[in-house]
């Protein structure tokens, strides 16, 4: 047996320092990148899935998506809401399917006494001058607090917001901007880039200007001089026929076009390339009969300046009565007839006229 025998050995204690743990860099950045997503996912459930609810001006002015009828009756208790402005407009048939929630609201809204302001505003163009000036005036005339809402309370609700806050507020048009953000749901791109865009109209008349935003400066703006892009015209018949027109018989009428926009009209060859003239013809009896279109060659007019459009008609077989309607169509970019938009979509007025045929 050796000396060592029976005798406990004594551990061997290192004074080498701990080896720091490495973790790699490619792991904390899928974790960061995880919880941007886990971050941005529980905002877009709150906004997209949730009631998207934000205090605008507090104890004053506040804004969601659409509210159920009970949803509204709890804000009306919490809130103290007095006015509920509905940004989707008056539903065309209250009792339908689709319109639901515009029944269920005005309900809600009648039951406890609440006032009800319908206006009709499209994420997805610029605002009718005609229904942003009644925002605008029932802002001035309302019973507050008020709520805002379209439907998912993000575009036309952002852009209604920053009015809001332009017109009743300090806020800086940038500051204002903030109600079309991502944490409200809306987006700078795709076709809800026309919230924007109305906002940009503002800024660049300001740097035209020379000036910078104060709440008097955007009410005129907005009211006075504020148009939709190049969606503004003047639209008068030349020749329509006086006597009745032989059936069967094709004929033209000529149609001039005053353009009342602050922007040029560039009119090009195509249907979906530029801007130019819808017309249709239709009877009570038989319903549309007729569409076409003018205007679809290359020409500029400029602000204030006119063109003659000529629309012209195949021969209608069946004697009778018919109406001509038309209007200026913005066609730019459209890529499909679906997306073309018509002024009058823009608050914009239409030409009409009657044609007797024989």
């Amino acid at each position: 047996m050796g000396h060592n025998a029976g005798m406990a050995v004594a551990p061997t204690i290192s004074t080498a320092s701990p080896r720091a743990v490495r973790i790699p860099r490619r792991w904390l950045l899928r974790v960061g990148v995880g919880l941007v997503i886990l971050l941005v996912g529980a905002e877009a459930l709150r906004v997209f899935a949730g009631t998207n609810r934000h205090t605008v001006v507090p104890g004053r002015v506040f804004r969601c998506s659409q509210p159920a009828g009970k949803h509204v009756l709890e804000l009306v208790d919490q809130r103290g809401i007095r006015t509920v402005i509905n940004l989707r407009g008056l539903a065309q048939d209250p009792t339908g399917a689709d319109a639901r929630w515009y029944l269920a609201e005005a309900t809600a809204t009648h039951d406890r006494n609440v006032s009800q302001e319908d206006i009709t505003f499209s994420a997805n163009r610029l605002p009718p001058p005609g229904e942003l000036r009644r925002l605008i005036e029932v802002l001035d005339k309302t019973e507050y607090p008020i709520l805002l809402h379209c439907k998912q309370g993000a575009d036309r609700t952002g852009l209604a917001s920053a009015v809001v806050r332009l017109l009743q507020t300090d806020s800086t048009l940038d500051e204002a901007r903030r109600e079309l953000w991502p944490t409200r749901g809306h987006f700078w791109f795709g076709r809800t880039r026309a919230m924007d865009d109305f906002f940009d109209r503002y800024a660049a008349w300001l740097a035209a200007e020379g000036t910078e935003h104060t709440p008097d400066r955007f009410r005129i703006w907005a009211t006075k001089i504020y148009t939709p892009g190049a969606a503004a015209s003047e639209l008068t018949w030349l020749d329509l026929p006086t006597a009745p027109v032989p059936a069967g018989k094709p004929f033209a009428v000529r149609l001039r076009a005053i353009n009342r926009s602050t922007e040029v009209w560039e009119l090009k060859p195509g249907n979906l390339a530029a801007i130019h003239l819808s017309f249709t013809v239709a009877s009570e009896a038989d319903g549309l009969v007729y569409r076409g279109q003018a205007g679809l060659f290359r020409a500029t007019v400029p602000p204030g300046g006119e063109i003659v459009f000529t629309c012209a008609i195949p021969g209608i077989e069946k004697p009778g009565r018919y109406v001509l309607l038309a209007e200026m169509t913005d066609a730019r970019g459209a890529g499909v007839p679906l997306r073309c938009a018509s002024f009058v979509q823009y608050g914009d007025r239409a030409a009409m006229g009657d044609v007797i045929v024989k």
